[in-house]
């Protein structure tokens, strides 16, 4: 067995006569749960006395590490997708309640559909049914998968595949619409937009190259303030009607070489890595309508004019519940201060809504963008006390109160419900 305790506290009103765990704030609760895990070698299994084959024979070796839990996605409230369970490797709907899995599409389906595309072959199709990852929509009714390297999108309900593109080029990072109808995506560092249904492509920047990156990560931004792995640099308004994005200029970054060692033959490239004192990257904040396409009004600028360009770091982008502003987080390159501002999405004018400031450091990768609440106020996390914690904001900045306090440390936000509780 192991424990996952999940710690509650009120947002509006301070609970009174709540048993708080030793060394927390009595407005604080626990809500502990159990998770079984099933340990694939038995007692006597584990006692057996290791041969080299055990640990060196490619089809009889035991795997000690175990295999890690899959990712889980909630599609509402009481359904979540994964790729576990009775059909082993393929993506199932699991009820919650019950238990009870359903597959989440007919691989073979969908395969036969895009087997119907011109110019696809049945082993293209095949391999693109069963690929992973996979970008879906919000509600899991739909699918975009890679054929060569072009996008098809396929829907499960209709089962229709549909080509989005077909121009040359790889497309990268790509994401659905919160609505469903339209999919971004990244192609030569540019950033692009699709409807679904008409499969038409719109252009939101064309001055990509290697070393201008449009709604792409570069090394130091994905390094060392988004966090590794993380290489999408655009957003999509919660009526999905724009996108903020980053343009990260590297012109300036001095180019670092790394050797590769994984192949035979040894690669050697070229990394554009600031050293310490070294320039870093110049990004700027966009905004673009999806249905502007290319023009001289085409992208919307958030006004960063009152940070000097070598000292900014853009380290968390996001956007208001109501899609009228972008919300985001300047931090200065030594990392003492950060600012969180709001941008107008129509004329890229920023307002500073709240300031943090620190003798040492301020994390930019431990930074978490605004959770918004159903008035208008949001929840901001804070080291500022020398341990991190929960603080309650009216829209316009004003601090409410602290939600956790304490010598102890809030370590993730996991939401709020209805009854005006947060669960961390």
């Amino acid at each position: 067995m192991t424990i996952l305790e999940v710690m509650r506290a009120p947002i509006t009103t301070e609970a009174t006569g709540v048993t708080g765990k030793k060394g927390f704030s009595s407005s604080v609760c626990s809500v502990v749960v159990l998770f079984g895990l099933l340990l694939a070698p038995s007692l006597g299994a584990q006692q057996k006395r290791l041969a080299l084959d055990d640990i060196y024979d490619p089809a009889r070796r035991v795997n000690f590490g175990g295999t890690a839990a899959p990712e889980v996605t909630w599609v509402d409230g009481g359904q979540f997708v994964w790729t576990h369970g009775a059909r082993r490797g393929d993506w199932v709907k699991v009820d919650a309640a019950s238990g009870a899995e359903t597959p989440l599409f007919d691989a073979a389906r969908m395969e036969a559909a895009l087997a119907k595309l011109p110019g696809i072959d049945a082993n293209e199709a095949r391999r693109a049914a069963r690929s992973r990852p996979v970008a879906f929509n919000a509600p899991h009714t739909a699918a975009v998968v890679r054929l060569s390297d072009d996008l098809v999108a396929y829907l499960f309900d209709r089962d229709l595949a549909l080509r989005l593109t077909s121009s040359p080029g790889d497309e990268e990072q790509v994401s659905f619409s919160p609505d469903g109808r339209t999919v971004a995506f990244v192609r030569g560092n540019n950033l692009f937009v699709c409807d679904v249904e008409t499969g038409r492509e719109t252009a939101l920047t064309s001055d990509g190259s290697q070393k201008i990156l449009n709604g792409r990560m570069d090394w130091v931004y994905e390094e060392e303030l988004y966090g590794r792995g993380v290489t999408r640099a655009y957003w999509w308004s919660p009526d999905s009607s724009a996108l903020a994005f980053l343009r990260i200029d590297d012109t300036p970054v001095p180019s670092y070489p790394v050797v590769d060692h994984i192949p035979y033959e040894q690669n050697v490239e070229q990394w554009a890595y600031p050293k310490a004192g070294d320039p870093n990257p110049v990004v700027k904040l966009g905004i673009s309508r999806i249905s502007g396409g290319l023009g001289a009004n085409a992208v919307t600028w958030v006004d960063t004019s009152k940070y000097s360009p070598a000292n900014q770091l853009i380290v968390r982008v996001g956007w208001s519940p109501d899609s009228r502003g972008v919300v985001y987080a300047v931090q200065n390159r030594t990392q003492t201060w950060l600012d969180l501002n709001r941008a107008d999405a129509a004329s890229g004018k920023p307002d500073t809504i709240l300031h943090e400031s620190s003798k040492h450091w301020i994390s930019g990768d431990d930074v978490e963008p605004p959770t918004w609440l159903k008035d208008g106020s949001f929840l901001w996390i804070s080291d500022r006390s020398g341990w991190r914690h929960l603080y309650h904001y009216k829209a316009d900045g004003t601090l409410i109160r602290p939600i956790t306090n304490g010598k102890w440390e809030m370590r993730t936000l996991h939401g709020v419900d209805d009854g005006g509780w947060v669960y961390f």
